[in-house]
C-alpha cells in the first residue's frame, strides 16, 4: 500500500482487532466487581441494572469485533468501523461515569475514593487498549474520568480532592504518551518505506544495522575523532527540524538551547581531551521541530583500534524530558512536605553520614526554643540535648544502622529545649546507602510525644491507685502480695493479710448520700495509711472493702492485736457536713502460709475470716480457721447448678446491642450467658460464678456459648441480618488449654462463618500468671485469622499498657463503674475515660463504654470521641429470637438520640 494514510488506517484497524476484545473483557470485569462491591449499598436498579445493561453492550460489541479476526476487511469498512469504535467508547465510557457518579449519590461516603478508583483504573485501561487509535482513548478520558474526576476535585474534601489532582495529572500523562504513540506510529511506517529504498543499495550486514538503528526508540549518531559529527539518525530531522545534512559537523549545536550550549561544549572538549576512559554524558534541552525545548541526554564512548587510537566517537541522545519533569515535581513535593511538616509541628531531619551534619525542616526553632539550630547542626550538637539515660540506647541505634545491621530509625527519647525541660520525641526514619552498602544519608520525623506520655502517666497511676482515696488498688495489692509472698519463701517467714469492710456503709451512702459515703471511704483510708507499721501496705480492693499486707507480724495473735488496735482508731467518729457518723470497721485475718498455699488462696481466706466477723457483730476481728469452709458448700451448689443447666440445655445466650456512636447505627451485639433454674427462672452467670474457676466447666460453659452463638450467627446470616460482629466472652481458665484458638476457629469454619464476624473478649487476668504465654499463643493465631480481640473491663485494677503493646488487642471496653459517674467534667472518672480514649487513639485502638444509662453519659461519651457504646439506654439483652424484631426497629429508635456527627450534645431528639 503506497498511500501512508490508507497504510496507517489498516496497521491501526490491525491494532485494534487484537485489543478491543481484551478492552472489553476488561470493562466487563471492572464492571462486575464494582457492581459486586458496591450493590449491597444502593438501590438494585443502580447497583445491579445499570451494569447489567453495560455488560450486555460490551458483550456485543466485543463478540462483532472478534467475528472480524476471520476476514480481511477494504478500507472503507476499516474506516466504518473506526468511527463506530470512537462512538462506542465515548457512549460506553459516557454510561459508565454515570453510573459511578450514581454510586457516588448514593454510598458511603468513605467508599468515594474506592469508587473513583474503579472508574478510572477502568478509563485507564481502556486508554492502553486503544493506543492505536488516540482520539477514542482520548473521548474515553473525557467522558469516563473527567466527570467522576471533576467530581472529586469539588467534592470538599481534601483527601476526595487530592485524588481528583492525582487523577488529572495521571490523565495528563495518558494524554501525552498517546500523542507520542501517534507521532511513534507514524515514524514506523516512514521507517519501513525507508528500509525499502535502501535494501538494494546496502549490503545485508548494513540493511541489519540500519534497521536496528531507525527502530531505536534513543538518536544515534557518529563523530569523527576530533568531535564533528559524520553520521546521525534521520530522526534528527523529525525531532528537530533541522536536515541530517545541516547537523553534520558542529550544526547540531544550532538546536541545543543557548543556556546550555557552553556546558554541553565544554563537556564535550573535555572528553576529546581525555586520554584514560572518555566518556561523554550530559543533559540539556534539545529545540524541537515546533520550536519548543525538550530535555534530552546525550552520552558517546569511543571504538578504539588495536593500537589504543580512537577510530569513531558513538553516540545516542535520549529523550529524559519525562523524567526531568519527575525530578522537578519530585523536588516540589519534597519542599510542600517540608512546608506541611511545619504546619503539623513534625520535624523534618536530614542526616548527612558524610559531613555529619543534621538539617532540620518543620519547628525546631519555634517548638524546642532553639533559634541557633535553624541553620543545620552538628550530631555532636544533638546527642548534647539528648537525655543523658537515654544517650545510651541513642548511640546503640546509631551503631545498628551505621554498622548496616538495620536501615530503619525508630526510637524515642528525651529531649532538652533551650528552657531547658524535657520533650518525649518519637524518631522514625530510614537510612539510605551507597551501592556499597555504607549508610550515607538518613532522613526522618520526629514527633512531640510529651502529652502522650503525660497522658500514660496518668493512666498508670489511675490503673495502680483508687481514683479516690490514693490508696493502691486490687491489682497493685495482688503484685505487692506476690512479692511479699517471694521474700517469705527466701526468708522462711510468714505474712499476714487483713481484709477490712466498713459495716453499715450501704446505710451510709442511703441516709447521707454518696458524696458522704465518699468522705468516709477517705476517712477510714487515712487512719489506715496512718497507722501502718514499716513494710506494711495498705490497699482498697473495691467498694467498701480494703486489705493490708503485714509481712513483720508472724502469728495471728500478733495480727489480730494490731488489727483491733488500727480499728480502734478507724473507728472514730467522722463529722461530715455538722453529722457526726459512726464508721465501724470490720475484719478478717489469715496468715501465710498457714491459711493458704499462695496469694489468691491466702486472701480467700481472709475474706472468709471477714464474712464471718460481719456475721457475728459489727467492728469484730476474726481469724481463718477451717470451720469457715460454708463458703466451699456454696461454691459446690455453684459447680451443681452450673452442671445440671449444661446437662439439661438450660444455658444460653442473650444479646446486648452495641451502637456506633458516630453514626447510631448497631455494629454488633456482646453475647451475655444466662441459664434457667428450676425455681428460681432467668439467671445471670454471677448465680455460678464459681463454675468459671473451675477448669472443666468453664470450658463446657465457653463451648456451650459458642456452639449457640455462632449457630445464632449462622441462621442471621441465611436470613439476611446485618448483625455487625459478636463478642463473646473468654475466661482465664480457658487459656489453661492450649487449643483455645482451634476450637474457636474450627467451629467458625464448620458453619462458614468468617472470624471476622467473632469478637473474644477478655480481662487483663489472662495476661497474669503462668498463662500468659498461653494466652499470647492463642490471643495471636485467633487475630491473624481475623478474630478482633477486646480487653474487657480496662481500668478497673488490671489495666497495663505494656500489654496494650504486647498482646494483638484491637478494642478496649471501659468499665460501666467508670461511665456511670460521668457526671462531671473535673470528676476523677471523667479523666480516668479520657485518658483511656486518648491513649486507644494514640494506638489505633478502638473504645467501647459499658453500662450507657442515660443521655448524659451518652453526651460524654460522644464529647470524649468514644467509638462505640452499649447499655440499656439503647437496649437490654436480648434472646436470639427478638433480635430480628430489634434490628427492623433500630432505625426508628436511633432518631431519638444525637451522635457524634451531630452539632449539639446527645439528646432526645424534640425534648427541651
Amino acid at each position: 500500500m503506497h498511500d501512508p494514510a490508507q497504510a496507517l488506517i489498516r496497521e491501526q484497524y490491525l491494532s485494534l482487532r487484537k485489543q478491543i476484545p481484551l478492552m472489553y473483557l476488561l470493562m466487563a470485569i471492572n464492571a462486575v466487581f464494582l457492581m459486586l462491591v458496591a450493590s449491597p449499598s444502593v438501590h438494585p436498579l443502580v447497583g445491579i441494572g445499570l451494569p447489567v445493561g453495560l455488560l450486555s453492550i460490551t458483550v456485543v460489541r466485543a463478540a462483532l469485533w472478534l467475528s472480524r479476526h476471520e476476514r480481511d476487511a477494504g478500507i472503507d469498512e476499516i474506516r466504518g468501523y473506526l468511527r463506530g469504535t470512537k462512538i462506542a467508547a465515548a457512549a460506553l465510557s459516557l454510561l459508565f461515569g454515570i453510573w459511578g457518579l450514581l454510586l457516588l449519590e448514593r454510598i458511603d461516603p468513605q467508599h468515594f475514593g474506592s469508587i473513583a478508583l474503579y472508574v478510572f483504573v477502568g478509563a485507564i485501561g481502556c486508554c492502553y487498549c486503544l493506543q492505536a487509535l488516540p482520539s477514542a482513548a482520548r473521548l474515553v478520558l473525557l467522558f469516563g474520568a473527567a466527570p467522576m474526576t471533576g467530581r472529586l476535585l469539588l467534592s470538599g474534601d481534601w483527601y476526595l480532592a487530592g485524588t481528583g489532582v492525582t487523577f488529572l495529572l495521571a490523565a495528563g500523562v495518558i494524554l501525552r504518551t498517546l500523542a507520542t504513540n501517534r507521532s511513534a506510529f507514524f515514524e514506523l511506517l516512514r521507517s519501513r518505506s525507508e528500509m525499502k529504498r535502501l535494501l538494494n543499495a546496502l549490503e545485508q550486514s548494513q540493511e541489519h544495522y540500519r534497521s536496528s538503528v531507525d527502530l531505536n526508540p534513543q538518536l544515534p549518531w557518529i563523530s569523527e575523532p576530533n568531535g564533528t559529527i559524520c553520521e546521525i539518525s534521520p530522526r534528527w530531522t523529525i525531532m528537530t527540524g533541522i536536515s541530517v545534512e545541516d547537523g553534520m559537523g558542529s550544526g547540531w549545536t544550532a538546536a541545543v538551547h543557548p543556556e546550555d550550549l557552553p556546558r554541553v561544549l565544554e563537556a564535550w572538549h573535555a572528553a576529546l581531551q581525555t586520554t584514560e576512559n572518555p566518556v561523554a554524558d550530559v543533559r540539556y534541552r534539545l529545540r524541537q521541530v515546533d520550536g519548543s525545548y525538550r530535555w534530552v541526554r546525550a552520552r558517546s564512548y569511543p571504538r578504539r583500534d588495536e593500537n589504543g587510537r580512537i577510530l569513531k566517537w558513538y553516540g545516542n541522545l535520549e529523550d529524559i524530558d519525562d523524567q526531568v519533569a519527575a525530578e522537578t515535581a519530585l523536588r516540589d513535593s519534597e519542599e510542600r512536605y517540608r512546608l506541611a511538616s511545619r504546619a503539623t509541628r513534625d520535624l523534618i531531619w536530614d542526616w548527612s553520614h558524610q559531613t555529619d551534619r543534621l538539617e532540620w525542616a518543620g519547628g525546631i526553632d519555634n517548638i524546642y526554643g532553639h533559634v541557633e539550630a535553624a541553620q543545620g547542626t552538628t550530631v555532636a550538637w544533638w546527642r548534647d540535648h539528648v537525655h543523658p539515660a537515654d544517650l545510651p540506647g541513642v548511640d546503640a541505634l546509631t551503631t545498628q544502622v551505621l554498622s548496616g545491621k538495620s536501615d530503619k530509625w525508630q526510637h524515642e527519647f528525651r529531649f532538652r529545649a533551650a528552657d531547658g525541660s524535657y520533650v518525649h520525641l518519637l524518631s522514625s526514619g530510614y537510612a539510605l546507602r551507597d551501592e556499597n552498602g555504607k549508610a550515607r544519608r538518613s532522613i526522618g520525623a520526629l514527633q512531640d510525644v510529651t502529652q502522650a506520655r503525660r497522658s500514660e502517666a496518668e493512666l498508670r497511676r489511675a490503673a495502680y491507685h483508687d481514683a479516690l482515696t490514693d490508696l493502691p488498688n486490687r491489682a497493685c495489692f495482688y503484685q505487692q502480695l506476690e512479692k511479699e509472698l517471694s521474700r517469705a519463701r527466701t526468708r522462711n517467714t510468714k505474712v499476714g493479710v487483713v481484709v477490712f469492710d466498713v459495716d453499715g456503709f450501704k446505710s451510709i451512702n442511703d441516709s447521707l448520700g454518696h458524696g458522704a459515703g465518699d468522705m468516709v471511704l477517705q476517712a477510714v483510708a487515712a487512719r489506715l495509711s496512718a497507722r501502718l507499721p514499716r513494710g506494711a501496705m495498705a490497699a482498697r480492693l473495691g467498694g467498701d472493702e480494703f486489705a493490708l499486707i503485714l509481712p513483720t507480724l508472724d502469728t495471728k495473735d500478733d495480727c489480730s492485736a494490731f488489727v483491733r488496735t488500727v480499728l480502734h482508731d478507724v473507728a472514730q467518729p467522722i463529722t461530715i457536713d455538722e453529722s457526726v457518723v459512726e464508721a465501724g470497721v470490720s475484719a478478717g485475718v489469715a496468715l501465710w502460709p498457714n491459711d493458704g498455699e499462695d496469694g489468691e488462696a491466702v486472701l480467700k481466706s481472709a475474706d472468709l475470716a471477714l464474712y464471718t466477723a460481719k456475721a457475728k457483730s459489727s467492728g469484730d476481728v476474726e481469724s481463718f480457721h477451717p470451720e469457715l469452709r460454708e463458703a466451699v458448700d456454696l461454691r459446690n451448689g455453684m459447680l451443681r447448678d452450673a452442671r445440671d443447666a449444661l446437662g439439661e440445655e438450660r444455658v444460653l445466650p442473650f444479646y446486648q446491642p452495641k451502637i456506633c456512636l458516630i453514626t447510631g447505627t448497631i455494629v454488633g451485639f456482646e453475647a451475655l450467658l444466662r441459664w434457667h433454674h428450676r425455681e428460681r427462672g432467668l439467671q445471670p452467670p454471677g448465680a455460678i460464678h464459681a463454675a468459671f474457676e473451675d477448669s472443666a466447666l468453664s470450658i463446657q460453659l465457653t463451648d456451650r456459648m459458642l456452639e449457640r452463638v455462632l449457630r445464632d450467627m449462622a441462621e442471621w446470616k441465611d436470613k439476611g441480618y446485618a448483625i455487625g460482629r459478636i463478642a463473646i466472652n473468654g475466661s482465664p481458665v480457658d487459656f489453661r488449654r492450649d487449643d483455645f484458638a482451634e476450637r474457636i476457629l474450627t467451629r467458625l469454619h464448620t458453619l462458614d462463618l468468617s472470624p471476622s464476624e467473632l469478637e473474644l473478649e477478655v480481662t487483663e487476668s489472662v495476661f497474669l500468671g503462668h498463662m500468659a504465654s498461653t494466652a499470647e499463643r492463642a490471643l495471636a493465631t485467633l487475630s491473624k485469622a481475623g478474630v478482633t480481640i477486646a480487653l474487657d473491663d480496662f481500668g478497673t485494677g488490671y489495666a497495663s499498657l505494656t500489654h496494650l503493646q504486647q498482646y494483638p488487642v484491637d478494642v478496649l471496653k471501659i468499665d460501666r463503674s467508670f461511665v456511670s459517674r460521668l457526671g462531671s467534667a473535673n470528676s476523677a472518672d471523667f479523666a480516668i475515660v479520657h485518658g483511656i480514649i486518648d491513649i486507644a487513639q494514640r494506638m489505633d485502638i478502638r473504645t467501647v463504654a459499658e453500662g450507657v444509662e442515660n443521655e448524659a453519659q451518652l453526651g460524654r461519651l460522644c464529647e470524649l470521641h468514644c467509638d462505640i457504646a452499649q447499655g440499656f439506654l439503647f437496649g437490654g439483652a436480648l434472646g436470639a429470637e427478638r433480635v430480628g424484631t430489634f434490628l427492623r426497629n433500630w432505625q426508628g429508635s436511633s432518631r431519638r438520640f444525637c451522635w457524634r456527627n451531630e452539632d449539639r450534645q446527645p439528646s432526645r431528639l424534640g425534648s427541651s
